[in-house]
């Protein structure tokens, strides 16, 4: 499934017949999708369904078994690491570092593609950090970092960096409610006003109609359904794909949200 709406915007990453695959077992099959700038894609499916290894292929971490993933109409295995780090960041689902490194340390050290002065460098990378609610804890060490605030500090080092697209595994998974909500809204807002493009996989299904555009929910047969949140979201297409029935309810604000039934 498609959504004609956006047809005029540029491709920024395309897979063609894109086969995801574990060692012993297929996830899946002929992964045809095309992403275009500015759109908010969420990556729904059960555990193991193949959002982790997925994200991974398409960062170019993960070699591809078979098929093709193109950045802005170029094979992801022509870039150079460099190249490719300047067209997308990725936050990995559990982020790992040194454990002597400070959180400016990390911020800092996502931005090497790019040539700005030290002390630009540092003031965009303090912003970043300031956007998600860590600034605070700049110099301090990763390892006293709690969960959600090591999630926040990997998300910052990708808001530090220039990229046409951000992917991120599973960032509101350590996120208390008002931090999720708050990434939400800097995820439209960097979308709309700098037109970059995300891709993030998602458990928390109420977050879908809040944050996101678009949908690639994975099916366990290796199938997949992708288009407009509007056109592939729906309790039936979220059974088929977490295999738990999902109810549909309204808030008193007039938004749809999905949950477990």
């Amino acid at each position: 499934m498609t959504n004609d709406a956006n047809q005029d915007l540029p491709v920024v990453l395309e897979t063609k017949n894109l086969n995801v695959q574990v060692p012993g077992r297929a996830l899946i099959d002929n992964l045809n999708w095309q992403v275009r700038q500015g759109e908010r894609w969420c990556l729904i499916g059960r555990n193991g369904a193949g959002k982790s290894t997925l994200l991974k292929i398409i960062a170019g971490i993960q070699p591809t078994s078979s098929g093709e993933v193109l950045w802005q109409n170029q094979a992801i295995a022509t870039y150079t690491p460099e190249n490719l780090a300047k067209v997308r960041a990725y936050a990995e689902q559990s982020p790992i570092a040194g454990v002597s490194l400070r959180a400016i340390d990390i911020v800092l050290a996502a931005q090497w593609p790019w040539s700005e002065t030290e002390s630009t460098s540092y003031q965009l990378a303090i912003q970043a950090l300031k956007t998600c609610d860590v600034d605070y804890l700049a110099n301090s060490q990763w390892q006293t970092l709690s969960g959600g605030e090591r999630q926040r500090v990997a998300i910052a080092a990708c808001f530090a960096q220039n990229t046409k697209a951000l992917i991120l595994d599973e960032p509101t998974s350590h996120l208390d409610v008002g931090h999720q909500v708050s990434l939400l809204n800097t995820l439209i807002e960097r979308s709309q006003t700098c037109q970059q493009t995300v891709i993030a996989s998602l458990h928390e299904i109420s977050l879908i109609g809040r944050g996101f555009t678009h949908a690639l929910l994975l099916i366990e047969d290796g199938s997949y359904l992708a288009g407009s949140v509007s056109e592939v979201v729906n309790p039936v297409n979220l059974q088929k794909s977490l295999g738990h029935p999902i109810a549909e309810a309204t808030t008193a604000l007039g938004q749809i949200i999905y949950i477990p039934a």
